[in-house]
């Protein structure tokens, strides 16, 4: 039997070992260095963000709950940029879990369908979040539909501009702290999630921190896109009062430190 999952591994057929509803990782790695199996069966981590990160924010929000006594049920998230309601979702595992909801944005119109049949609970906001009083602004519709983005160069030069644009529409214009009076009845989430493609930093120095304080804020920095934003990203966030608690290969996560 182990031969004929050694044959798998050598064909690249590690989905297999999902469909069997075990870690995949743990078995062909033991398979590779001819180490013996676990004894016990090691199963598969259910997980919907990009790299885990939702991981993280549930046992940060676990914690956080057990320490201070609260009920999770009653607290909310906001994600900014929702796209697709499980794939790369920092939000679902969350709804799923501790049984939390929140408001999801999405700019992309023809995204809103899904996300509301995906996630029936939650307040699905159609508009472009960004820094200023307008009505309506841009939007620049990657043929991928995740890398769409107020920023069209950001989007035309994605992987090297292999991808492009597919459209560009105009779109209702939306504010953090508009969204959350509106939408989450004037009450600071307990998780943020921002990612709307090279414009996180941005958001974030719009975000009145003094009245809305979240536990936790989640931003992708873009880095490759635009050198620096990590550290800059950081001195912000360090700047009213969030220290930087987690890293993956994609995002920051930030706790309050002033609570």
């Amino acid at each position: 039997m182990k031969e004929f999952f050694r044959s798998a591994v050598r064909r690249g057929s590690g989905a297999f070992f999902g469909f069997l509803g075990i870690n995949k990782f743990v078995y062909i790695s033991s398979i590779r260095a001819r180490v013996a199996w676990p004894d016990i069966k090691v199963l598969p981590v259910e997980l919907y963000g990009q790299c885990g990160e939702d991981l993280i924010i549930l046992a940060l929000l676990e914690a956080r709950a057990l320490s201070k006594g609260l009920d999770l049920e009653q607290q909310h998230y906001l994600e900014v940029g929702g796209n697709h309601p499980f794939g790369t979702s920092p939000t679902y595992l969350l709804h799923k879990q501790l049984g939390m909801s929140g408001a999801i944005v999405e700019a992309n119109e023809k995204l809103l369908a899904d996300l509301r049949k995906g996630r029936p609970k939650d307040t699905i906001v159609y508009g472009a979040v960004q820094a200023e009083d307008v009505e309506t602004v841009m939007l620049s519709i990657s043929k991928l539909s995740e890398i769409s983005s107020l920023d069209h160069r950001w989007v035309e030069d994605w992987a090297g501009g292999t991808v492009g644009e597919a459209a560009r529409v105009e779109v209702p214009a939306l504010r953090l702290n508009q969204i959350i009076r509106d939408f989450l009845a004037d009450e600071a989430p307990c998780f943020l999630s921002v990612d709307v493609e090279g414009l996180d930093l941005e958001l974030l120095k719009d975000l009145d921190f003094g009245r809305y304080r979240p536990w936790f804020v989640q931003a992708e920095p873009s880095d490759p896109y635009l050198p620096g934003n990590t550290d800059r990203m950081i001195e912000h966030m360090r700047s009213v009062g969030y220290g930087l608690i987690a890293r993956t290969r994609v995002n920051l996560i930030f706790g309050d430190r002033l609570d």
